[in-house]
């Protein structure tokens, strides 16, 4: 877990390190967003592709060899001529690319390693430590920029990848998996026609559920990067910039104590309160639009938070479970897939709503958007459960 995480910094540093150094040398933040999404997208969509090539040829041998690309990539934009776009749009679509999938091959280990309960407890320490990365990455980037120029917060996210990536390849833990087999009918041949859609999107590469799932993180990080977004034009507004980087702080902090206190719980009964907790985190976001100034911001922040760390957990446990050891990087792959494209997503649009509707209102699309994933959640749960009901049905 410790190795794992160290080797996780860069993504939680890679977006703002680009952002720094297109932004610096071009003066033109949209340009650099547009690079940086090249990146995210990049990530968004090999992940998958990683994840099925982790659990067919080993977690090493992927692991070492996107590592190496990756960190190269990140190097190598921290030399590339900031003004040459098209050529910064090829290195950063490479670079994202190839992001070794570090967090799903740790996460697909706990099944084969410790028992279900222990599992649990896992996953949620996996999911509100997760936070921590997030609070460190982005003071390094800040740290590095601001004592020897963004091309040092890229060459250090490039170097902190490739130690990590090896630290974790090199750990006894991580072995390749087991010969994939074929996996539990789930009695598709006895489906109801009128159902085959449904059943369908709820089951890509054969797991029953992670479609949903991947939309359910999708639409969650977007409402996540919606809030973080309006955050910070909502201290600019009330002229206390400075504050914004507090208040995302308290926020990771209030998940993190979210996740100390029901993560495990959340994973243990992760298919009987995902929806709540999404549900949970909408009403959180929705508080934020009432939020009169920055002082009562931090309290309610803090409160919006609790539930995010618990509902990764829930997520995590949900795909642990569904998850056969011949596919488990890649569902844990899709899920980070997810979360990488509704991270790019949500930066965009909340942008887009802050300066078109104003800050009040983009929090309250933020609790629309946790909304729809306690509805998508409930509708999963009893989608499944018919599934399984009518299968059991069959002679």
């Amino acid at each position: 877990m410790a190795t794992s995480l160290f080797a996780r910094l860069p993504v939680a540093m890679a977006n703002l390190a680009i952002i720094l150094r297109v932004a610096e040398g071009t003066g033109s933040y949209a340009r650099a967003g547009a690079i940086t999404a090249a990146y995210v997208v990049g990530t968004g969509v090999m992940s998958p592709i990683l994840g099925r090539l982790a659990d067919r040829v080993g977690r090493r041998p992927v692991l070492g060899v996107s590592a190496v690309v990756n960190a190269a990539g990140l190097v190598a934009m921290a030399f590339v001529p900031v003004h040459d776009t098209a050529l910064l749009f090829v290195v950063a679509g490479v670079a994202g690319a190839s992001l070794p999938p570090i967090a799903p091959a740790v996460r697909s280990l706990w099944s084969g390693l410790v028992t279900e309960d222990l599992r649990s407890s896992l996953y949620a320490l996996d999911a509100t430590m997760q936070e921590a990365t997030f609070m460190i990455g982005p003071t390094l980037v800040a740290l590095l920029s601001s004592a020897w120029g963004t091309r040092a917060a890229l060459l250090g996210c490039g170097g902190i990848a490739i130690a990590g990536a090896l630290a974790v390849v090199s750990h006894s833990a991580i072995r390749s998996p087991a010969p994939p087999g074929a996996r539990a009918d789930q009695g598709a041949d006895n489906e109801n026609p009128r159902s085959a859609g449904l059943r369908r999107f709820l089951q890509p590469a054969g797991l029953p559920g992670l479609g949903s799932l991947v939309v359910i993180v999708l639409v969650f990080l977007a409402a996540i990067l919606i809030v973080e977004v309006t955050v910070v034009a909502f201290a600019g507004h009330h002229g206390s910039k400075s504050q914004a980087g507090f208040l995302l702080t308290v926020w990771s902090a209030g998940s993190m104590a979210g996740g100390l206190a029901l993560g495990a719980r959340a994973a243990h009964a992760a298919e009987r309160v995902l929806a709540a907790l999404m549900a949970a985190s909408a009403g959180g976001f929705l508080l934020l639009a009432a939020a009169p100034g920055v002082d009562v911001m931090y309290g309610l922040i803090f409160l919006a938070g609790m539930s995010i760390a618990p509902g990764f957990s829930a997520i995590y446990g949900l795909v642990g479970k569904l998850a056969p050891s011949s596919a488990s990087v890649e569902a844990f792959s899709w899920i980070a897939g997810g979360l990488q494209m509704g991270a790019a997503g949500g930066a965009a649009i909340g942008g887009l709503l802050v300066e078109g509707v104003g800050t009040r209102w983009s929090f309250v699309v933020a609790a629309g958007c946790g909304l729809s994933t306690a509805a998508i959640a409930w509708w999963r749960a009893r989608n499944l459960r018919l599934g399984q009901h009518a299968s059991t049905e069959v002679p």
